[in-house]
């Protein structure tokens, strides 16, 4: 790792003499990825949105990291060369993961946005915990309330005026009841079994690193499932970080991993979850949502937390006999008070006021 590292540092410091060389075109917006080789989700949204717009010129550089073998670590060193040509001509990057080649070689002119994978964070990330390389030059942090500034300033080592509140363009769509319905109409054609029953939603994040491998919590799902009548079905919707883990198999519990995750939130009638940010996201939606985190001493003391377990819509539970009581009465979470600290705006517009923010940087001056 540190030979392939040493080896990356001497190509990329290398070419970036000459980079340096090439001008900055002012009107340029950059989009890399490292998640899949296409834009999804925010980023897609930005795009399409960015495409209509003539005077802009648009850029991507994708591929679906995966640190697993030498094969893929040479098609990383090949990307990061594209990355670094194409980020250091850009005016603006626009950014969805922790960035290599922007943290060590980003040259000045170029303003980086990080628009992150996610709506907030319960769990510490970035550079609140121990990494291979520290996470810098970031110029703006797009977020969806005040109350990630100070989280989102020592994650990614910027100021806190650099967090700008625009909103996730990611939850426009659960403001569209003609998406939503669509959704559900769609899933439900694939999956007929679930017309009118109670759908219970598991989607959990992982556990463990990049470096040491992922792992799933332990969720007795053929316990929970059977705890409610013959009319409930329980999904399973793992993270994708968690590509080969064997589900239990049970006539009402479905693997959904494939699904898009917003489509199942507008099928399923509850969700349970735990570190994972997804319950932000879901919450708008004012369904019944639950915390399973049987391992939470445990995680605060080796991760930590951006927020308290007393900040969340209902208590926490940590054993599956906790959690079946707690879904087994009617839902007392204070889901209103929950979205309104997380979501400034709840319209629908978040993408339009991120492209703002872009055509206002490209009207700047370089330096």
């Amino acid at each position: 790792m540190k030979l392939q590292k040493l080896i990356l540092n001497i190509i990329l410091g290398f070419l970036n003499i000459f980079v340096k060389m090439l001008i900055i075109k002012e009107n340029q917006v950059a989009f890399i990825s490292l998640e899949s080789r296409y834009l999804d989700s925010d980023m897609k949204l930005i795009y399409n949105e960015l495409e209509k717009k003539k005077e802009v010129v648009l850029k991507k550089v994708v591929i679906e990291y995966d640190q697993q073998g030498i094969k893929q670590n040479f098609l990383y060193m090949l990307n990061c060369i594209k990355q670094l040509f194409i980020i250091n001509t850009s005016h603006v990057v626009i950014i969805r993961d922790n960035n290599y080649v922007v943290s060590n070689f980003k040259r000045k002119g170029v303003k980086v946005i990080q628009v992150w994978h996610a709506c907030g964070a319960i769990k510490k990330f970035g550079n609140a915990l121990p990494r291979k390389y520290p996470i810098k030059n970031y110029d703006f942090i797009i977020a969806n309330s005040p109350y990630w500034k100070k989280p989102y300033s020592e994650a990614f080592a910027v100021k806190e005026e650099s967090v700008v509140i625009t909103g996730m363009p990611r939850v426009d769509c659960l403001f569209d009841q003609n998406y939503l319905n669509q959704a559900k109409e769609k899933l439900l054609k694939k999956y007929p079994q679930l017309v009118g029953k109670k759908i219970i939603l598991y989607a959990p994040t992982f556990r463990g690193n990049i470096y040491k491998g992922f792992s799933m919590l332990p969720f007795d799902g053929i316990k929970l499932i059977e705890s409610f009548d013959e009319n409930t079905y329980l999904l399973y919707k793992m993270h994708p970080l968690l590509k080969e883990i064997n589900l239990p198999q049970h006539p009402r519990i479905l693997d959904v991993c494939k699904e898009d995750t917003h489509e199942l939130f507008a099928l399923s009638d509850s969700l349970i979850s735990d570190y994972s940010s997804i319950v932000f996201d879901y919450s708008l939606l004012n369904k019944p949502l639950y915390f399973y985190t049987p391992d939470l001493n445990e995680y605060l003391n080796n991760v930590g937390c951006y927020v308290d377990k007393g900040e969340l819509p209902v208590d926490v539970s940590l054993t599956m006999d906790e959690l079946i009581k707690t879904m087994q009465v009617p839902y007392k979470g204070k889901l209103d008070v929950f979205k309104n600290k997380f979501f400034t705006y709840q319209d629908g517009k978040n993408t339009n006021r991120v492209v703002d923010l872009i055509l206002e940087i490209l009207k700047k001056p370089l330096y």
